[in-house]
This record gives C-alpha cells, structure tokens and sequence, in this order.
C-alpha cells in the first residue's frame, strides 16, 4: 500500500464524518474541504470527485504485488487483504449503511481480479468462475465485516482460500 499523505488522510477523516451526518451522494467538494481543512486544489491533486477518497481507501495494494505465483503467496495475499480491512472496517460498514454495497463489489473486485486474473487464467479458470472466486470474497469480507469479525484472520483466510481452491478445482 502506498502512504497517504496528510492531505488525503485528513479528506477521509472527513468523509467519513460527514457520511454520518448525511447521503454520501449529497457530500460536496465545497463541504469536503472544509471539513478537512484543505483547499479544492489540493482535493482535486489527488481526486476528481468525494466518492474518489472513499475509492482510494478501499485499494490496499500497489501493482507490485499483484499476479501471484502460487498457493503460498495467495494465502500471504488473503492474509494481508483481511488484516487490511480489519483496519479499514468502519469505511465497509459506514458504506454498507448508505447503501453503498455496489461499490464495494466493484472497487474491491477489480483489485482482486487484478490480482488473481493471470494466475486463475494460467491455471485454465475460466473468466466466469474467476468473477464467481472475486464475488465470493467481497460477499465474505462484507458480511464478516457487518457481522463485528467475530472469525479470526486466520480462519478467514483458510475459508475463503479452500472456498477458491474448490472453484479452481471446477474449471
């Protein structure tokens, strides 16, 4: 992951206050700023809209980790993706509240997929059951989150990689 810079920490210390008092879809630039005491140049340096910092948050890793080789290194990923999360919960529930579940499918999927797509593919998994492998992650990770994390990261982390493991097995 790579470090965020005060600037950005303070936008989404500041959504995140205002998602709380109203829709995410009615925060503005204007109102963003002020909350987090930045100016619009600098909110617009590093996004182009509010649901941009929420978007920005939600992806844990940089390119260089991604297209793993094997199942050691995909148990290392699930990992890291839980201890992420675990870290960002309050922004899952906060986006569960608003409604807000389709675009954690989509933002966290595509970077899962980004991920997995050239090892799934190489193994022969078709590109169905590869978005099937990606929904099926996002799916757990929500509902572990909304439900207080009550499995340990560990467990989390054997479930779903055995869960992915039969669906590669399928193809």
């Amino acid at each position: 992951m790579q470090k965020k810079s005060f600037a950005q920490d303070c936008l989404y210390t500041a959504i995140m206050r205002l998602m709380k008092e109203k829709d995410v879809n009615d925060i503005t630039v204007k109102e963003l700023v002020l909350k987090a005491g930045v100016s619009r140049s600098t909110f617009y340096r590093y996004y182009a809209q509010p649901m941009d910092v929420l978007r920005d948050y939600l992806q844990p890793f940089d390119d260089n980790n991604a297209h793993l080789d094997d199942e050691e290194d995909k148990k290392v990923y699930l990992r890291r993706f839980y201890q992420y999360y675990t870290r960002h919960s309050e922004l899952i529930y906060a986006l569960v509240q608003a409604n807000k579940t389709e675009f954690l499918r989509e933002t966290i999927g595509g970077h899962i997929l980004e991920v997995f797509t050239d090892m799934m593919t190489n193994k022969g998994v078709s590109s169905f059951l590869q978005k099937a492998s990606v929904g099926l992650c996002v799916e757990i990770l929500i509902v572990w989150i909304v439900n207080d994390r009550k499995e340990k990261i560990e467990e989390m982390t054997d479930t779903v990689h055995n869960m992915v493991s039969v669906i590669e097995r399928v193809s």
